[in-house]
């Protein structure tokens, strides 16, 4: 037996196989390389924007202890713009509905507390923003609306009362005095006692219910 004419023929076939296929394993290595690299830049990418809007926000929080509104707007716009999936943007949105309503500018706090809505990641964070939608709403007498809005509550946990105080606020718009009246009696039945919002709703029910029913 050629032993050496066994190895020659070994190393035409590796030359061969290796012409068929090695830009196929030169391409698959570099695609896995830039995967990974792909990968971690994605990832430190993700890391700066968000360290990027914990600082913003951060610097928006100081601003609105200090008054400086005008911070305030600047930081919290940026947030919503360059920060758009963080739970940072939706509480910046918030924030610029609040001082909205503050300037009587609701068409606006509602613009805001939609997108809230529309991108918040926690149940905390939609809550909130739909109860808050819930008043505007009503502020603008689109009562339609505010009912669609209170119809798609889910999951509400500890907003229950809430929604169901503003159910009454909404029926008492209306003139449905004896809906809101039952409305702010569900609310009390969820609140306990030494919640801080308990009295105001209480007086809210005995105007319409009467002394007797307050008894109740």
């Amino acid at each position: 037996m050629d032993v050496h004419a066994s190895e020659k023929e070994q190393i035409e076939s590796l030359k061969k196989w290796w012409k068929e296929n090695g830009s196929s394993l030169i391409t698959g290595a570099l695609l896995g390389l830039s995967l990974i690299f792909g990968a971690r830049a994605w990832m430190n990418w993700k890391d700066t924007q968000a360290e990027n809007a914990s600082n913003s926000y951060a610097v928006m929080q100081t601003a609105l202890k200090q008054n400086d509104l005008e911070m305030v707007r600047n930081q919290a716009s940026q947030l919503i713009s360059q920060s758009s999936g963080s739970g940072y943007a939706v509480l910046a949105a918030l924030v610029l509905a609040k001082l909205a309503v503050q300037d009587g500018e609701l068409a606006a706090a509602q613009a805001q507390l939609e997108w809230a809505l529309e991108h918040a990641k926690t149940p905390q964070l939609e809550n909130i923003a739909r109860s808050r939608l819930v008043r505007v709403l009503i502020d603008e007498k689109d009562y339609s609306q505010a009912a669609k809005v209170l119809a798609e509550t889910t999951g509400v946990g500890e907003y229950q009362a809430i929604y169901a105080e503003l159910e009454g606020d909404l029926a008492f718009a209306q003139g449905e005095t004896a809906s809101a009246a039952a409305a702010y009696r569900d609310a009390l039945a969820l609140l306990p006692a030494t919640a801080p919002n308990v009295a105001y709703l209480r007086v809210k029910y005995e105007n319409l219910a009467g002394k007797d029913a307050a008894a109740q």
